[in-house]
């Protein structure tokens, strides 16, 4: 803008003194003359200075916005959209200045006097239109390839936000089947009764003259009560004197006397279920 002025200046300097003097004799005649003149030509110029100021003052406005519109694109801090609507109208201005550029040349074009060597500012704005729309086709076209790269990267989003699903819903299943399978393994029965009614169920054989001994060839699960070796470590028995028929440890346990009852305690959890999974208290 400020070389744009001093331009205008030595046009305008030059212009006003631009008519010589004439002898002594007839300055007095030509003074009016020359000063009508000076006046048509002060007007003529007063409109070419103001259209050029305003188109170098929209330029300037130009630059300022374009300034804006790098850093943002530099460091995002307005939308893409709004940077398009800028460029848009930047284009649009640009366009208006081209065309009160080329009524400027058309004026200047038909003069003969000193006022046609503001045709060089003429010439130094169009250049300076052409180079900012350069500049916003470049910057439209940036624009243009990061919307491009935002798809791509939004189709990598969605890709990757169906593979990580896939994965959590494969852990998920195999978490699910982990879980069971440790349930499983932890997986353990007992039933509490007395001699009488163990052997009434089948669980018992012998009696009288032989050994009472655990039937594990015909232990019927839905007599005992599942549980899960890792919660239940303690059993409590309705009765003065209890003891393990089934094969486990001895050290592995320990039987306590608590008045009218008996509390059984599992001490080495491994060590006690190792031989069987089957445990058979008898209350007597």
């Amino acid at each position: 803008m400020k070389a744009i002025k001093i331009l205008m200046s030595a046009a305008v300097a030059t212009a006003l003194t631009s008519c010589g003097g004439g002898s002594e004799s007839n300055w007095q005649q030509e003074r009016d003359s020359l000063m009508e003149v000076n006046e048509q030509q002060q007007q003529v110029l007063d409109d070419l200075t103001s259209s050029l100021v305003e188109v170098s003052a929209s330029l300037d406005s130009i630059a300022q916005g374009e300034g804006m519109l790098r850093q943002s694109n530099e460091s995002p801090m307005i939308t893409k959209e709004q940077m398009m609507q800028n460029l848009e109208a930047f284009k649009a201005t640009l366009q208006a200045n081209k065309e009160r550029m080329a009524q400027l040349q058309k004026q200047l074009a038909t003069r003969s006097d000193q006022l046609g060597q503001l045709s060089k500012l003429v010439d130094h704005l169009n250049a300076e239109i052409a180079a900012k729309e350069a500049r916003i086709a470049e910057l439209e076209e940036q624009l243009a390839q990061a919307n491009a790269d935002m798809d791509l990267l939004r189709l990598d989003i969605n890709s990757l936000s169906k593979t990580v699903s896939s994965l959590q819903d494969e852990n998920a299943e195999q978490r699910q089947t982990m879980e069971a399978q440790t349930a499983e393994a932890n997986k353990a029965y007992y039933v509490i009764g007395t001699s009488r009614d163990l052997k009434e169920k089948g669980l018992l054989t012998g009696g009288l003259l032989k050994k009472k001994k655990v039937n594990y060839e015909s232990l019927n699960q839905a007599l005992f009560t599942k549980i899960d070796i890792r919660n239940t470590t303690q059993f409590n028995i309705p009765s003065k004197k209890a003891k393990v028929l089934t094969d486990a440890p001895s050290d592995s346990y320990s039987i306590t006397q608590n008045g009218n009852s008996c509390t059984l305690r599992i001490t080495n959890v491994p060590r006690f279920w190792s031989i069987s999974r089957y445990l058979i208290i008898q209350a007597d």
